[in-house]
């Protein structure tokens, strides 16, 4: 408990005996060193890069059985990649065995189709004959025929009839002659026998001749008209058959040998291409360089460890995606993406310093050769620098600090930029404060800026060379003068903001502290009494 109490007594000793508050710190207004640049970050670009992919449009089974480590220095037409063609050689072989049977095939079908152009008119005339033939008999029978059957069935039938009466009645007669005649028995026997078996034969011939008109008129002339009328009906659809058939048979084969001549085409562009992409493996360097697994983009290598796992023997390769890059001799360059903030201060002919972050003691001078006119992504632009020298023990891909010289002047009226303030109503209205001397306040002084870097601003109107001006606000206690006027306080610009690069935000308004009157004696500070126990 005594050790506690010593120690309260021995803080309010140390307490200040009064509480004034401290002077504001000023600034001389001095010529001053004053530079724009902007610090970036980029990395260092081989001059000449030839990318390495197998570029198989057709052959897409690309087996790695042996790839060059990265790093090997290789000169152009070395192997870089052994790949597997057991497989491709087989299908190359396949292809060339079916181009040859395609080709007889199509040689047979182009002769078929020469007979066939050959034969459609004919059988086109011949089907046009056969239905013209068809439609005459068809017409003549209605016109002729059907009536002369029937008549000719009617007469026959007639005939026979007559021919029965005629050999009877001449049977009969000679009977009764016989019979009345004294000639000898033996010519008696003779005619009468004839004459019998004549009359026999009339009669057989009558009831044949009896069926046959009965059949003819009941069944062979309606079945021979039923007949005609089938044929004339078949033959019409033969021949339309025909005519709508063939020419388009012909037009289908015509098409089917169009067609089977475009797969013989694709089918031989398909081997040619196979055999030109067998003639490139296995694949070779397409430059002299080093070899580095991946490919470049944007001053950045990308994909390195998918290259070395896709490399490894037994490992399948992209057909069209870059594997390899192979880095040829030269200057290197500098690559850095700009943030679109820095943009004004980069641009093409303006100097540089580059400061490699394995070599920081080194610097190195270079020029900005140009500036991507659209963003390589959100909010970045692309940068390529030229450096002035070279520096043996840089390698393409190694990183560098860099600083992009917009504007360097070796004496400039300027000031700490937290020494020039805002209007709160009027953002580009500046100002500062000019100390007023021993006891006398602080004067506030409308000013006119210009460009800004991280530290200093640029005063171009207001302030001369030995001004002595405020680093911050007056205290309540010393009043600025001007600023009794002033509807608000002001306050300090923003360190990024300037007029013609980028403006300080104005300070949110805050009340005046009530003025406080001097006391005549310093006043102690007091200290509560610590707690007993």
């Amino acid at each position: 408990m005594l050790f506690r109490r010593l120690l309260v007594v021995f803080a309010v000793l140390a307490v200040p005996v009064c509480t004034q508050a401290a002077e504001p710190a000023a600034y001389t207004v001095k010529p001053v060193p004053f530079r724009l640049e902007a610090k970036l970050e980029g990395t260092f670009e081989p001059p000449q890069i030839a990318e390495v992919r197998p570029d198989m449009r057709r052959w897409t089974q690309l087996v790695v059985e042996e790839a060059v480590p990265h790093g090997t220095r290789v000169g152009k037409g070395d192997v870089l990649i052994r790949l597997d063609t057991s497989k491709l050689d087989e299908t190359i072989r396949d292809l060339e065995i079916s181009a040859r049977l395609a080709t007889t095939a199509l040689g047979l079908m182009e002769r078929e189709l020469e007979i066939m152009e050959k034969a459609t008119p004919l059988q086109l005339e011949v089907a046009a004959r056969n239905r013209r033939m068809v439609e005459e008999d068809v017409e003549r029978y209605e016109a002729k025929e059907e009536d002369l059957a029937t008549a000719a069935n009617d007469k026959n039938l007639e005939a026979a009839e007559f021919s029965l009466a005629n050999a009877e009645e001449e049977l009969a007669q000679l009977e009764k002659m016989y019979d009345q005649d004294d000639l000898t028995e033996e010519t008696e026997e003779i005619v009468l026998k004839r004459a019998r078996f004549e009359a026999e034969m009339a009669r057989f011939n009558a009831a044949f001749m009896r069926d046959r008109h009965e059949r003819m008129a009941g069944l062979d002339l309606p079945r021979r008209r039923e007949f005609l009328e089938n044929l004339d009906r078949s033959s019409a659809l033969d021949f339309e058959k025909a005519e709508a058939g063939l020419p388009v048979a012909l037009e289908k084969q015509r098409l089917e040998l169009e067609k089977v001549r475009n797969e013989q085409r694709k089918a031989g562009e398909n081997l040619a291409e196979l055999q030109a992409e067998r003639g490139r493996m296995p694949i070779r360097a397409p430059a002299d360089g080093v070899v580095y697994y991946g490919k470049w983009r944007q001053g950045k290598w990308t994909d390195a460890d998918t290259a070395a796992g896709r490399l490894r023997p037994g490992g399948q390769l992209d057909a069209r995606d870059t594997i390899m890059t192979v880095i040829g001799p030269g200057k290197l360059a500098l690559r850095t993406p700009v943030p679109e903030k820095d943009l004004a201060r980069v641009v093409a002919g303006h100097p540089a310093k580059v400061m490699p972050k394995a070599f920081p003691d080194v610097r190195l001078a270079a020029r900005v050769r140009g500036v991507s006119p659209v963003p390589v992504a959100a909010g970045k632009f692309d940068a390529l620098l030229d450096l002035a020298e070279e520096y043996p023990r840089l390698t393409a891909g190694m990183e560098a600090e860099v600083r992009v010289i917009a504007e360097s002047r070796p004496e400039a009226l300027a000031v700490p930029k937290k020494a020039v303030f805002s209007e709160p109503l009027d953002d580009e209205a500046r100002f500062v404060y000019v100390a007023g001397g021993e006891g006398k306040p602080a004067q506030k002084r409308s000013v006119a800026v210009g460009r800004a870097n991280d530290d200093m601003i640029e005063i171009t109107a207001g302030l001369a060379f030995g001004d002595e001006i405020l680093l911050e606000k007056p205290t309540s206690q010393e009043k600025a003068k001007g600023d009794e006027k002033s509807k608000g306080e002001a306050q300090p610009a923003p360190d990024d903001k300037a007029k013609g690069d980028d403006k300080p935000a104005p300070e949110a308004k805050s009340p005046p502290a009530p003025e406080q009157k001097p006391a005549d004696k310093p006043t102690a500070a007091t200290v509560p009494a610590p707690a007993k126990g």
